[in-house]
Formats: C-alpha cells, sequence, structure tokens
C-alpha cells in the first residue's frame, strides 16, 4: 500500500483497533489507537515514502476468530530493489457474521537478534 493511501484505508479497516509494534533496543511496546497511529507515521511515510508488502501468510481459524502471521517487507519506494525492513505483523480478526474485522495488529521488525523463521517465509492455512 503506498504512503499516500494508507490513511485512508487503514481508519476504514480497523476504526477501534489497537495497533502497536515492538522495537529490540528497548522491548517495551508503542500501543496506539488508530488515530494515533495514522497521526504518527503519517507525516513519516510523506515524507519518506512507505510501501508495504505481504511475502508470506499463515492463517489460524477457530469459529468467529482468527490469528494471522503476515510477513512483510517494507520499502520507501514501489521500485525499491531491496526493502530497508521486513518483520512480521499478528494480526487478531473477528467475524460478526458479515465480514471480518480487525481487533489488533502487533508487529515487530527484523534485526540481527530476531531474523525471520524459515516457516514466517512460507504461506500456510490451518
Amino acid at each position: 500500500m503506498g504512503s499516500g493511501t494508507v490513511v485512508v484505508y487503514f481508519g476504514r479497516l480497523i476504526p477501534t483497533a489497537t495497533v502497536a509494534g515492538v522495537a529490540d533496543a528497548d522491548l517495551s511496546p508503542l500501543v496506539l489507537d488508530v488515530d494515533a497511529y495514522i497521526a504518527r507515521v503519517e507525516p513519516l511515510f510523506a515524507r519518506d515514502g512507505f510501501y508495504e508488502k505481504e511475502v508470506a501468510r499463515r492463517t489460524e481459524q477457530f469459529g468467529h476468530i482468527a490469528h494471522v502471521w503476515s510477513t512483510y517487507e517494507s520499502r520507501h519506494h514501489q521500485d525499491d530493489p531491496e526493502p530497508f525492513m521486513r518483520g512480521i505483523n499478528s494480526i487478531q480478526l473477528f467475524n460478526d457474521g458479515t465480514r471480518w474485522w480487525i481487533v489488533s495488529i502487533y508487529w515487530q521488525h527484523e534485526s540481527a537478534q530476531h531474523p525471520l523463521p524459515e516457516n514466517y517465509l512460507r504461506s500456510a492455512t490451518r
């Protein structure tokens, strides 16, 4: 998703979700509601550009709940040959009988201490 469209879609997809990320440096999560997350990243995305591509997905579902592990690569520009960052999004979903709603998103960037596990570089559904 390109930097100019992230705000439009993000707020519609998860109007009341929790958004959190963690960095190895402090291992304390940054937990935000959707509006606070958008306010935090919108200026950065506008300045630097941001394109995230899912490269693998693992999904587990039981009844009306699902958990998605989404491995991603991030680039400043769509045509950048290499990502500046990779990581895993942990996405919790709820189905109200009509559609799926995102309840929360939590992610961690890949690092020297936490390289992406091989099994999260392949897609799977259970």
